[in-house]
């Protein structure tokens, strides 16, 4: 269930400039805080339409954002058309989508989960800010884990003062308080900053900050598997102690290490959402979830505009399948 999850999560956002009508930029500026766009099968007049259709929305009230339909004319919802460019894969360009509105003049827009303050679609926004999100935590915490195995490993397997050095060098870093730390790496960057600059600031803060942790516990596991018999077996048959920690260590406490990286992920992921609800992770016009959820941190919005907390549903999907997995391989080892 957990990797259903997260296939689907990442699979919604890798197409997402597909799957939704429109750029996650465009704002729409004469729709701002409009609702899900309704699906109609019947008409004003009771006639049934085999094809979905939507209907214009017209603002009743400006101050509090209230909409209803102007039932005069019908537009029918059309599989694959052409409308606002996007990028697959971040550079090759594309106009096609799932599903739309013909037209490019004078169409109503078709938006699945409403719009934010900006007029800019909700459902556009989530699934951009899923490659954001769902990217920069697991590459962040995958080179963390790179640099602590590395370091953990050779300081449990070698000891002495090479263990010593590494260990103390651990223990400064997980001392200081993450996200002040966090913060320090951030203040060191410019404020205005490019998408891949930013993605890559943070994965860089992500890897100098949570490689002590990993280090701890590679440590501790290499230091009980360097006494088994067989990497005493390995040392007598003339093996270097490059071949024994990745070919004989590694592979032996691979699986609390799989588990921890599991369970880890979604602290990652917070982090990020965290630092850009902050504002000092990704800046808008981008998105990412925490800037979404920094849109809906009015009590007015909360309470008036429902569809601004999607993003939080989408957090806790991705927390949730990150446990069920780590629950599932520390069930598998244990048995």
């Amino acid at each position: 269930m957990g990797l259903a999850i997260l296939a689907t999560l990442y699979l919604l956002s890798l197409f997402g400039g597909f799957l939704t009508p429109y750029n996650h930029r465009s704002q729409a500026k004469e729709t701002p805080f409009l609702p899900p766009t309704r699906l109609h099968f019947f008409d004003a007049q009771g006639g049934f339409h085999p094809r979905p259709f939507i209907y214009r929305p017209r603002i009743t009230d400006r101050l509090m954002f209230l909409y209803d339909e102007e039932r005069t004319q019908t537009y029918p919802v059309r599989f694959f058309v052409r409308g606002e460019s996007y990028h697959w894969f971040g550079f090759i360009e594309s106009n096609w989508h799932l599903l739309g509105i013909e037209g490019s003049e004078n169409v109503p827009r078709l938006h699945w989960l409403g719009t934010d303050g900006l007029g800019r679609d909700v459902l556009a926004r989530l699934l951009y800010a899923g490659q954001i999100s769902l990217v920069i935590g697991p590459i962040g915490l995958l080179l963390a884990y790179l640099i602590g195995i590395c370091v953990g490993a050779l300081s449990g397997y070698f000891g002495g003062l090479l263990d010593s050095v590494l260990m103390r060098a651990a223990e400064v870093v997980m001392s200081l308080p993450t996200l002040i730390l966090i913060l320090a790496f951030r203040a060191a960057f410019p404020l205005s900053v490019t998408p891949r600059q930013v993605a890559t600031m943070m994965i860089t803060i992500f890897a100098a900050v949570g490689w002590a942790e990993v280090a701890r516990l590679t440590r501790n596991l290499a230091l009980a598997e360097r006494v088994k018999d067989y990497v005493t077996s390995a040392v007598s048959l003339g093996a270097n102690n490059v071949r024994i920690i990745a070919r004989h260590v590694l592979p032996n406490i691979r699986t609390p290490l799989l588990t921890q990286f599991a369970l880890t992920a979604p602290t990652f992921i917070l982090a990020e959402i965290t630092l850009s609800f902050l504002g000092v992770g990704v800046q808008e016009p981008s998105a990412s979830w925490g800037t979404m959820l920094a849109d809906a941190k009015d009590l007015s919005v909360l309470k008036n505009y429902w569809w601004m907390l999607v993003p939080v549903v989408c957090v806790f999907l991705t927390a949730l399948a990150f446990q069920l997995i780590g629950e599932r391989r520390e069930d598998s080892a244990t048995n």
